[in-house]
């Protein structure tokens, strides 16, 4: 499966968070997608990226929520997802 990987993003706490949510998502044979891993290495407009991630969103799977907290991003990459069908998974905190 193609998978959205939806965490909290903060480039002193959470990078680490999402490259193991990742290495989760693949050790289940999906293949992860997480913008805030990539994005951010080439814009600092954060409507920008986010609007680049939802298109990606667009063509995944299903999204994996990752995390305790829901931040203001993930909840409009989950608002996304549910207005266009996409299945939301919640996975917690790894």
């Amino acid at each position: 499966m193609f998978v959205f990987v939806c965490s909290p993003y903060d480039v002193e706490k959470n990078v680490q968070f999402a490259i193991e949510c990742c290495s989760y998502e693949v050790a289940m044979g999906n293949t992860p997608f997480a913008p805030h891993l990539i994005f951010p290495s080439f814009t600092d407009d954060d409507a920008d990226a986010l609007q680049h991630g939802l298109e990606v969103l667009s063509r995944c799977d299903v999204i994996h929520v990752w995390g305790d907290k829901i931040t203001e991003g993930m909840r409009e990459e989950i608002e996304y997802a549910e207005s266009v069908g996409i299945p939301v998974g919640y996975m917690g905190r790894r």
